[in-house]
């Protein structure tokens, strides 16, 4: 398993508070495959904390990948709607769990948040 990714889920219970609303409720899955191998990261997720283990156990959202591209997610390289779409990983159940879960994800290294645009635009 790559440290990006053990880094990334390790750090979820303490970004939790920050980023993960109060009244989002639910358990997730990513299923990562190395080659014929995958690794199991459960996430539960109540009241604005995040409890994560290595646990298989069914989910309410379960998304598998490979494990490069979810190393590019942790990194903001590569965007888990769009792998999604392109159907280079498949998700299974509740797509608002995750559609709220990438918020955990970094931005892109040259994205611009749209509104520090705005903001700029306006004190021209």
């Amino acid at each position: 398993m790559s440290e990006v990714t053990t880094r990334f889920f390790h750090s979820l219970g303490e970004r939790a508070p920050e980023l993960l609303p109060r009244r989002i409720h639910g358990t997730m899955r990513f299923d990562l495959q190395r080659g014929t191998e995958i690794s199991y990261w459960f996430i539960a997720m109540r009241h604005g904390n995040m409890v994560v283990s290595q646990d298989q156990r069914d989910a309410d959202c379960v998304v598998h990948v490979s494990e490069a591209l979810f190393d590019r997610f942790t990194t903001g390289e590569a965007n888990v709607i769009s792998a999604m779409i392109r159907t280079e990983c498949v998700l299974d159940g509740d797509i608002p769990l995750l559609m709220m879960f990438r918020r955990f994800f970094p931005a892109a290294p040259d994205a611009i948040d749209p509104r520090r645009m705005v903001r700029e635009r306006q004190s021209r």
